[in-house]
């Protein structure tokens, strides 16, 4: 089956708007920052990979999201885990999903900030990509 018209579902942007961030220490909104940065980076090169395909496309938030997923050939979701499986809800079994995580956790962070909080982000168990092989994971 040709993939002609995807669905890039995202997961969203600012996970921690500014109100839910009193009383929160200074290095970890630092960290979550960062972390937000390296997701919406992902979003970027994913979308400049995809817009070199001849496929159509579009992206949706998955807080945007609450009709189901129909008319397209696959859906592909960047974000973790989480956001294959929210997609997970809104599509049937014929509709193929290749999830990106976008910042998986790296031991090296973990070891280094261990005595200051828990960096463990996502392992991504179901996601088939990273930004790093996803040009190349959708070749396929």
């Amino acid at each position: 089956m040709a993939i002609r018209k995807l669905l890039l579902l995202l997961k969203p942007i600012d996970p921690y708007p500014l109100a839910q961030t009193e009383g929160v220490y200074p290095q970890v909104l630092q960290y979550l920052e960062s972390r937000c940065k390296v997701h919406r980076d992902a979003i970027t090169i994913c979308q400049e990979i995809l817009s070199k395909k001849p496929v159509e496309w579009r992206p949706i938030s998955r807080n945007d999201l609450s009709h189901p997923i129909r008319d397209v050939d696959m859906v592909i979701t960047v974000g973790g885990d989480g956001t294959l499986l929210h997609a997970s809800h809104f599509i049937d079994d014929s509709v193929p999903v290749l999830g990106v995580n976008s910042d998986p956790t790296q031991a090296h962070e973990v070891e280094e900030l261990s005595d200051q909080f828990d960096a463990s982000r996502s392992t991504g168990h179901l996601c088939a990509a990273t930004v790093e092989n996803f040009e190349q994971v959708s070749k396929t």
